[in-house]
């Protein structure tokens, strides 16, 4: 095994840190060693073995950059204070670790302590994580929340349009059936294309040489329905699931003032705004659903019903198309017998998209 000769300076005890160091020594660290892939080289590492029972804290954690890293690269990895202090023995998931009755800082393997100090580990992991997950929420929370009032503007404008998308949603998935004589969502529901149907005459020959014929019945592919989502019954109506995140939304329209809400935002009211600002990309996926259901009456769409209708084998009549002015949507199995459902001018209206914002991850920046 390769011998890592660790200079005199890393073995000296730096007894500098009587209070907890603060980010911007964890971003110090961490840039040297994304520069030097040598955690124990960074000048305020001490790399002695810590005492058995020692109290630590978790103030960061790190990998070592590409070029020390995998087990091609087995001899760059670092030595470990606490277990392997001369030789290679991680690249990934080290801990910047502070001793607090010591007063120093150890750049050291992720588990490596917990042969030391198993409990204390764990408790230094524990707070370690809610730590972390408290600052990804504080900096999400700094970054999303002023983008909520925009996001209620963009409610409220696209609220009567995805009302009238939902209210003729209900009456043609509640009408189709019984106007056309045809169950037009179950011949969709599974991917959405018109099929027809066709027959053709088969030659087929048995295990005695005997030749026959015999007719086969097959559906042929017509092509698919753009919106056939609009024809599914007994769908929660879209505008009451959007209302649902308004809601949340509702309490945290802070305007210009929220770096100061956020600053007296206790941990658990942190995480739950963080949760509810991120509702904002479900709500643009609501939005893209409100998009989707309108296009069954679109012009492709209508047309599509209509040519697939007088197909030769097609399994119902229909007849669909809307008003010049496209307040009006007739319906039925012919030009001369049908429905009128009124249709408000609001449900072709443009919607507005939400801001452009991700959802927390629990990845560390």
């Amino acid at each position: 095994m390769q011998v890592i000769e660790i200079p005199e300076t890393a073995l000296t005890v730096k007894p500098n840190y009587t209070e907890r160091p603060d980010l911007t020594v964890v971003a110090e660290i961490k840039a040297h060693i994304k520069q030097t892939g040598a955690p124990h080289l960074w000048p305020g590492h001490t790399h002695t073995k810590p005492p058995r029972g020692a109290i630590v804290r978790y103030l960061g954690e790190f990998d070592l950059p590409p070029s020390h890293a995998g087990p091609r690269n087995r001899e760059r990895w670092a030595p470990c204070p606490c277990c392997k202090p001369y030789t290679p023995w991680y690249y990934k998931d080290g801990r910047i670790a502070w001793f607090p009755e010591e007063r120093v800082i150890r750049n050291m393997g992720g588990d490596c302590f917990k042969s030391i100090n198993a409990s204390g580990h764990a408790e230094a992991e524990r707070l370690f994580r809610e730590e972390e997950a408290e600052r990804r929420n504080e900096a999400y929370l700094l970054r999303c929340l002023p983008q909520v009032p925009e996001a209620l503007a963009a409610i409220e404008q696209n609220a009567p349009i995805i009302s009238e998308i939902d209210r003729v949603r209900f009456i043609l998935s509640d009408r189709m059936t019984r106007t056309i004589g045809f169950d037009l969502w179950a011949h969709l529901r599974s991917d959405g294309i018109l099929r027809y149907e066709v027959t053709r005459t088969e030659r087929r020959v048995d295990r005695s040489g005997s030749e026959s014929t015999a007719t086969v019945y097959d559906l042929e592919r017509y092509g698919p329905l753009a919106g056939f989502e609009m024809l599914k019954p007994n769908v929660v109506p879209i505008a009451e699931r959007v209302e649902r995140f308004a809601s949340r939304l509702r309490t945290l329209n802070f305007g210009e003032g929220s770096a100061d809400a956020i600053a007296r935002m206790d941990r658990e009211e942190r995480t739950r705004a963080a949760k509810n600002v991120g509702t904002i990309p479900d709500i643009n996926e609501l939005i893209s659903e409100a998009e989707t259901v309108r296009q069954m009456l679109s012009p492709l769409a209508l047309g599509s019903l209509n040519g697939w209708s007088r197909t030769p084998g097609a399994p119902a009549k229909i007849y669909i198309s809307l008003s010049d002015d496209t307040t009006q949507l007739f319906l039925g199995n012919t030009k001369e017998d049908v429905r009128t459902v009124r249709i408000n001018i609001a449900f072709f209206n443009n919607m507005r998209r939400m801001p452009a914002i991700s959802k927390l991850t629990r990845q560390v920046e």
